[in-house]
């Protein structure tokens, strides 16, 4: 009997859940609970005086842009580039904003770190090596006179010996501040190149250096150095790229050139290309020449002959080199093989080529291109000269008999010209010879003469004609200047008048051009105001519709709430119903259980009835009273759901409530937001209507002033 009533009213427990609530969207008390969280801490903000509006923040409106009336190309510019000038002010304005508040942010940073960074000043008495350690007050007087006050943190630097920290760190880091330049204050390119330049030479130093042999102060030195990445330490199997293969190959086997690295098959294969073609000559990577000392140092020894040769050739400026003439042959002949006195060179091929024409040599014939040779050969017929007969230089004859002897060793007869004791030529031939040279010679001078007569009379000829012409020119100029002068007169009038007619043309346009926009500024207000009242009265319909929306929705849901709070209690009656159907049946199976064994027991025996009734009588009672407390339990419990119901539904009311006071908020919040987007809209037209009527001025004075038909170009044109 108490095991089946406390399972019943475990049964009739477990029955009600926390969830069992009116939902329609979401919890209410779940939905109140986002809405005093969102706005916990949140204070009301007031819209302020609208007319304090930053319109820079809005875009300009839209009736700016629109120009149904405008046909003139000029106002269209206008129109549409003043717009984007005033946004651009805009920018410009609030990026020098945006910097000058960074700038005094700085400022502010700098000063706290300055203010921040200072140390106290504390005079600080350092007693030397030599003064004892408690000095008398006369010598702690004296240190005070001596040494220099200190702040605490030189002191804790340098160690409390007395030795200045800024020194020490000078002696010992001074080479790596000498190569390792703060960028703030910057460098010259020379500085640079210097800089470079010695720690290449102090690389070269300490790589030739030998360390082992060097005592250990030397040898933590370079290590220092080293560590510091002062020195390229070069590690010979690190792989490099080879500029011209692109293959990675090891250090210890790459040609390095000024610029790239090159494997030594490419670089040998660099080097011959340069020696078969001279354009490509010297040997050249990224335009930079490379040094002889490294191409000789990584080319096989057959390539090294062929580059000395081309070398030798190439480095000879090409008019002075000299070729062998024969078409099978052709090779360079070096200096060494050319003979300057003979005008011969010789191939070793031993083919003789002529240095003046290039061709074969002439043997003992002069060279037919060798005009000063020519002009020579007449000169000595012209004045009786004569050829060594062995060497053939010329002899001039002065005093004496005709017996000549050459500076060879040679000697002949100078009136025939043949081997001396070889002719029967006499003084009298030798005297004719010499007076036909002295009268061709005066001949000459006497032709000389007359040539030279007859050039200074060309010459006076010219100079008078040419003081006739320079003063028939400068009266035509002088006449011309006089009617260049008139004209000028004429056109300066005739510009002056038509300068006064455009310009009064440029103003009757421009009168004509304002006229024209202040028409159209005054229906750019018109359609902006309109425009405006639009939006104003769409918000106001807007807000209406929605507030008709939002009662309707309401209306539903108090609807929707009322059949779901009946349908709620009638089920949970219907539940308890049969709850008390079950409990029921399990009562009166438990008293059919306990009769049939009182009946068993008292079966046959006297007064079993009355037993078996006086027995049963208390089980009754226990169940008619238990009965009564469930009943009471049940009608606490539907209370208390009824009750849970009812707060629902109000907080579902207070739900709707605070949506529509938020729906009033978001509509107040609308109408704020239209009145200061109406103030802004209202400033950028003043603007925009400003920058026109500066960009129209600005557009006149320039057609007025700058026009390339206006007085200022009168010089140019004269």
């Amino acid at each position: 009997m108490t095991t089946s009533t406390v399972e019943l009213h475990a049964l009739t427990s477990a029955s009600l859940g926390p969830d069992d609530s009116i939902t329609l969207y979401e919890n209410p008390y779940t939905a109140l609970e986002k809405l005093q969280d969102a706005n916990k801490g949140k204070e009301i903000e007031s819209f302020g005086d609208v007319n304090r509006v930053d319109w820079r923040k809005y875009e300009p409106p839209a009736a700016l842009r629109k120009a149904p009336t405008i046909k003139s190309q000029i106002l269209l510019d206008i129109i549409f580039s003043s717009i984007e000038n005033v946004k651009s002010r805009v920018k410009a304005e609030e990026k020098l904003q945006k910097e000058a508040a960074e700038e005094a942010e700085r400022q502010t940073a700098k000063e706290r770190q300055k203010a921040k960074g200072k140390e106290p000043y504390l005079p600080i008495i350092i007693p030397t090596q030599d003064s004892p350690a408690e000095p008398s007050s006369s010598s702690n007087i004296n240190i005070r006179r001596k040494v220099a006050p200190c702040t605490a943190s030189d002191f804790m630097m340098s160690g409390g010996n007395g030795l200045p920290a800024k020194a020490e760190k000078r002696r010992k880091f001074g080479l790596r501040n000498l190569f390792q330049r703060s960028p703030e204050g910057g460098e010259t390119s020379a500085a640079g190149r210097s800089r470079e330049a010695l720690r290449q030479k102090l690389e070269t130093k300490i790589l030739s250096f030998d360390a082992k042999s060097a005592d250990p102060k030397t040898q933590k030195a370079i290590a220092a150095l080293r560590k510091s990445k002062l020195l390229k330490t070069v590690d010979a199997d690190e792989l490099v790229e080879c500029v011209s293969c692109l293959d990675d190959i090891p250090t210890k086997d790459t040609v390095k050139v000024p610029c790239h690295s090159y494997c030594r098959d490419c670089f040998a294969r660099l080097v011959s290309a340069a020696v078969q073609n001279e354009q490509q000559w010297p040997p050249k990577c990224c335009l930079n020449q490379i040094p002889f000392k490294i191409v000789l140092k990584n080319i096989p020894d057959d390539l090294k002959k062929t580059f000395h040769e081309r070398s030798s050739e190439w480095e000879i400026p090409i008019s002075e080199r000299v070729y062998c003439y024969a078409p099978d042959c052709g090779i360079w002949i070096k200096p060494g093989k050319i003979s300057l006195v003979k005008r011969q060179a010789c191939c070793e091929r031993n083919h003789i080529t002529c240095t003046i024409c290039r061709g074969q040599a002439h043997g003992n014939d002069d060279c037919p291109q060798d005009h000063g040779m020519n002009l020579t050969n007449l000169l000595a017929e012209e004045e009786g000269w004569k050829h060594c007969i062995s060497c053939h230089a010329l002899v001039e004859h002065k005093e004496a008999c005709q017996h000549m002897t050459c500076r060879c060793g040679a000697e002949f007869c100078y009136v025939c010209g043949l081997r001396w004791r070889t002719c029967g030529c006499t003084m009298e031939q030798l005297r004719a010879i010499k007076e036909a040279a002295d009268a061709r010679r005066e001949q000459r001078l006497l032709n000389e003469q007359a040539d030279a007569e007859e050039l200074r009379d060309i010459l006076a000829q010219i100079e008078e004609f040419e003081r006739q012409e320079a003063l028939r020119l400068e009266a035509e100029r002088l006449e011309q200047e006089k009617l260049e002068q008139e004209r000028w007169r004429a056109v300066v009038e005739e510009r002056l008048r038509l300068e006064d007619i455009r310009r009064q043309d440029v103003e009757i346009k421009y009168r004509q051009l304002r006229d024209i926009l202040d028409s159209l500024h005054e229906l750019q207000h018109v359609m902006a105001d309109s425009k405006q009242e639009d939006d104003a009265r769409d918000l106001a319909t807007e807000a209406e519709l929605e507030k008709k929306r939002l009662e309707e929705k309401h209306q539903a849901e108090r609807k929707e709430l009322d059949s779901l709070m009946m349908a709620k209690l009638k089920a949970r009656e219907d539940q308890y119903e049969k709850e008390f159907a079950a409990r029921m049946d399990l009562e009166c199976q438990l008293e059919d259980e306990y009769l049939e064994q009182l009946r068993e027991f008292w079966n046959g025996k006297d007064e079993g009835e009355e037993k078996i009734e006086a027995s049963m009588q208390p089980l009754r009672q226990r169940m008619d009273s238990a009965y009564q407390s469930w009943q009471r339990w049940r009608d606490d419990q539907l209370a208390h759901y009824r009750e849970r119901l009812e707060d629902e539904r109000t907080a579902q009311e207070d739900f709707m409530y605070s949506s529509s006071k938020r729906l009033d908020a978001a509509h107040l919040d609308k109408e704020t937001g239209l009145a200061r987007r109406i103030v802004a809209e209202k400033e950028w037209i003043q603007e925009v209507m400003l920058e026109r009527e500066r960009l129209l001025g600005v557009m006149e004075i320039q057609e007025t002033e700058d026009d390339a038909d206006s007085l200022y170009g009168l010089e140019l044109d004269a």
